[in-house]
């Protein structure tokens, strides 16, 4: 997006930004959002929490079809393997519980409407073919950043991304700038994690050094809303829906209070001794199956919630990408059943762990 790319390219938290360079530029991005309120005739949208909840959703006023119309007036040059790319961000949006209207936002802000280049028309640090839509891994002075082999795993990457700067450790990242820098951006969104749902003002001067780059996110959103949401983007939300089982699960580690209410299981397999650890997964759904899987000596009890309908290929699709190897132990009617089998199983998980 134009903001975006008048005020600098990415620049991550953890390296250091050219000073001169970015307060010039500020100066850039206060004289384009002076334009914009000049032009704009609704109430420029609050940047909203990243993670959805039953008060935070997609409105239905968004739809894929609308996000690319509206792309497309900003860029009718897009790249053919692009114009389905906001079905994208609303599968992986809805699997992970983001945002998605508002990383789709982002990704036009990042990449300029898809044109990845500068106002200028010169090419910024990374290129079309990368599908690296959100400057993951570019620090400046022509670093290209993170590439990824197909559009899917492209808005994925920033899916997972955000998924982690709201407070949330992912397992195994598709993203290596994620991989990379999980624990510090952790680590920094734990203090406001703590207190309130991280939003996406929250990524201003941690995704990008710009301190505005949750506002120019916001203008994004403004001028999708003129257009298509004349009430704002706080309106009645859609239900997410569920799609098929080659979705990422949302997995945690089971959290204290939940390891103490998990009460004693039907003996079945002996208790491990030692080495183990229970963690929660879930694709959505109203069943429970609980998975064993050892490696590198450490044995994994997960409790996957899958939908009825499709267990067996959830649970199969699970193991195959997380738990290579592992094996179900049964299934069960809810999270706290299978919690309770698994506490009972690795009983030196049933005590929440010391912090050090």
């Amino acid at each position: 997006m134009f903001l975006k790319w008048a005020a600098n390219g990415q620049r991550p938290l953890h390296t250091h930004a050219r000073t001169r360079r970015h307060r010039a530029a500020a100066l850039v991005v206060t004289a384009c959002l002076s334009v914009l309120t000049a032009t704009t005739a609704i109430a420029r949208e609050v940047p909203p929490p990243i993670r959805t909840s039953p008060t935070n959703q997609v409105p239905t006023c968004v739809t894929p079809e609308r996000l690319t119309a509206f792309m497309k007036t900003r860029n009718r040059r897009l790249i053919k393997r692009f114009n389905r790319i906001a079905w994208w961000y609303q599968k992986h949006g809805n699997d992970w519980s983001v945002r998605w209207d508002y990383a789709f936002f982002q990704m036009l802000l990042e990449t300029n409407f898809l044109s990845y280049r500068r106002p200028n028309g010169k090419w910024g640090d990374v290129n079309p073919r990368q599908n690296n839509f959100a400057g993951l891994g570019t620090t400046g002075g022509g670093v290209p950043g993170d590439s990824y082999p197909n559009v899917s795993t492209g808005v994925l990457a920033q899916i997972q991304h955000l998924v982690v700067y709201s407070g949330e450790r992912i397992p195994r990242p598709v993203g290596p700038r994620t991989r990379l820098k999980q624990d510090v951006i952790l680590k920094l969104s734990a203090p406001v994690a703590a207190r309130r749902p991280v939003t996406f003002q929250d990524l201003s001067g941690r995704w990008a050094v710009d301190k505005k780059y949750g506002r120019s996110m916001a203008w994004v959103a403004t001028l999708f809303a003129k257009r298509y949401c004349p009430g704002g983007l706080k309106q009645p939300a859609r239900s997410a829906r569920r799609s098929a089982p080659a979705r990422s699960p949302t997995q945690v580690t089971a959290p204290a209070q939940q390891r103490q209410r998990a009460a004693a299981a039907v003996p079945s397999l002996r208790p491990i001794t030692s080495g183990c650890r229970v963690v929660m997964a879930s694709f959505g759904g109203t069943q429970t199956v609980l998975i064993k899987d050892v490696a590198a000596g450490q044995t994994t009890l997960t409790a996957l919630d899958v939908d009825p309908a499709q267990a067996d290929a959830m649970t199969d699709g699970f193991i195959a990408q997380y738990a290579k190897g592992g094996k179900p132990i049964a299934t069960y009617k809810s999270r706290a059943e299978a919690l309770s089998e698994a506490f009972r199983l690795c009983p030196s998980a049933a005590a929440p762990r010391s912090q050090g």
